[in-house]
């Protein structure tokens, strides 16, 4: 797959900033704000990179294609919406001596001339967790097939779940974080924008989250994906932090 690298500027979050310092008075590191060019170098250090296009599939259209078992119980709503899942794998290289802490991700949704509220985000993966004690990496499969029934129950047609169970449609997603101590909260259903914010000790390797999108058919859908986060390098008298923020969003287009 073809990746792009998303250049990024140090920046100021000042509710992490609040979070560090509640964290330094209960015992944790205190964390110092690097000075603009460390914060520059260390920037300069690290790769972000993502899918230049994104992988999405039109799940109505799939399920026709592949001949769900005992047909495919079409909602109200998809006469007027079609119904996307896309992927948005995030890759990250570190040097050795920085610690990525924090990671925050959020696309935008957009439809031109669609109403407010057309253009959403019906379903995100993974969903939101606190404090998942264990290891998380490796690959979890998520079947599509049982997504696809929530949203097409949500809109309203109860009688597509037996379809729906016979799409098997799946996604594998890439989980690479290196500690044992993960919290994720996840935002953006029924909501244009779609939003998720890891923290842990340090965050590598990779995220790679999927949403089920909403839009009306025929609509040219633009994603907006924009990232943040703080990174962290230890000095002779403690760690330093920078949080950082893209130049600019990257642009997807979905037709």
């Amino acid at each position: 797959m073809e990746k792009v690298r998303i250049q990024v500027v140090p920046t100021s979050v000042p509710e992490w900033d609040q979070e560090d310092k509640a964290s330094a008075v209960l015992g944790g590191p205190e964390v110092l704000t690097a000075g603009d060019s460390q914060a520059k170098a260390m920037l300069d250090q690290i790769t972000l990179e993502l899918p230049a296009a994104l992988d999405w599939t039109e799940l109505v259209h799939y399920a026709a294609q592949h001949h769900a078992l005992g047909g495919l119980q079409i909602p109200p709503d998809s006469k007027r919406f079609a119904f996307y899942v896309i992927e948005t794998p995030l890759s990250i290289i570190l040097p050795g001596d920085q610690r990525l802490v924090r990671l925050r991700l959020m696309l935008d949704l957009h439809a031109k001339a669609a109403k407010p509220q057309e253009v959403l985000a019906y379903d995100v993966f993974p969903p939101s967790q606190v404090d998942v004690n264990k290891l998380a990496t490796g690959e979890v499969n998520l079947d599509i097939s049982k997504a696809l029934q929530f949203v097409l129950t949500a809109a309203g047609a109860a009688t597509v779940a037996p379809a729906a169970q016979c799409l098997g449609f799946k996604l594998n997603l890439p989980f690479q974080w290196t500690t044992t101590s993960v919290k994720l909260q996840s935002s953006g259903k029924m909501s244009s924008r779609v939003e998720w914010y890891v923290t842990d000790n340090s965050i590598q390797k990779g995220f790679a989250p999927a949403a089920i999108l909403r839009a009306p058919k025929g609509a040219t859908v633009t994603v907006d994906a924009t990232l943040g986060g703080e990174l962290r390098f230890p000095g002779p008298k403690g760690w330093f932090k920078t949080q950082f923020a893209p130049v600019q969003a990257h642009q997807y287009v979905l037709k």
